[in-house]
């Protein structure tokens, strides 16, 4: 069954674009934050990140710097949290790649960053080998 961003684009439910072209669109959230909440989508239906095809990663950084500066423009926002849940155990409610662009104002305690747990003795270390190793 197509994903709910999937019935969307193809205009089964309505949504609300602020813009969309042949690889992604950007709708406002239902659910914002904060006003002018917006979804950054690509047209293929992938759950993560890394499955985007190849032209449609290539078009993400015009895409979404281009609606980072529309976001501020349109709400006076003087900063934009850009958020991506990739995969279901980091929350991902939709199984299809999706960003959320905040607009964010200061003292709007919208989004607590969660407090993390200093690494151990040789863990950094040791994670930072982990990556880079993944890395190469």
């Amino acid at each position: 069954m197509p994903s709910i961003f999937t019935r969307i684009i193809s205009g089964e439910i309505p949504g609300k674009f602020v813009f969309k072209d042949e690889r992604w669109v950007a709708l406002l959230d239902i659910t914002p934050a904060n006003p002018g909440h917006v979804l950054l989508i690509p047209v293929a239906e992938v759950q993560y990140l890394n499955d985007l095809p190849g032209g449609t990663l290539a078009a993400l950084g015009d895409r979404l710097t281009r609606l980072i500066a529309a976001v501020k423009k349109a709400t006076g926002a003087p900063a934009v949290n850009v958020l991506v849940n990739d995969g279901s155990a980091a929350n991902q409610a939709v199984p299809h790649v999706h960003l959320h662009l905040i607009p964010r104002f200061p003292g709007d305690r919208t989004l607590v960053h969660p407090k993390g747990t200093p690494y151990g003795d040789g863990e950094l270390e040791h994670w930072a080998t982990a990556l880079q190793r993944a890395w190469a």
